[in-house]
């Protein structure tokens, strides 16, 4: 009986160890590929506001719902971080005296032929 269980069982397969090589350099230049088809914004890069941006509450000195930036306001990107595989950065917007933190989709590049400023 137990010669019969022991055949059914199949044993163990051995699978190939896979070699991971990590080269920094390809790496980087892989995220900048990536970060130029994918929209990504980089710190530094001069940006303009798609959308009407709001104070929900987290601004201080400003009532809540209160315009912040608005449209066609320039600003400049200082930092970006990822947060539940969403992408955020956080903009300065310096005629307006703001730091927003923003989506991709909420601006746009300045001098593409999206911006409308």
């Amino acid at each position: 009986m137990s010669d019969q269980i022991a055949a059914r069982r199949r044993p163990a397969e051995s699978r190939p160890v896979a070699r991971v090589v990590c080269d920094a350099h390809q790496r980087q230049m892989a995220r900048n590929m990536e970060r130029r088809f994918t929209g990504e914004f980089s710190p530094g890069e001069p940006v303009r506001a798609a959308a009407l941006i709001r104070n929900d509450g987290m601004y201080p000195h400003k009532d809540i719902g209160e315009p912040l930036v608005h449209p066609g306001d320039a600003g400049i990107v200082r930092e970006s971080w990822r947060f539940l595989g969403e992408v955020y950065y956080t903009v300065e917007f310096v005629a307006q005296a703001v730091f927003v933190i923003m989506r991709g989709r909420e601006m746009v590049r300045i001098g593409t032929a999206f911006d409308v400023g």
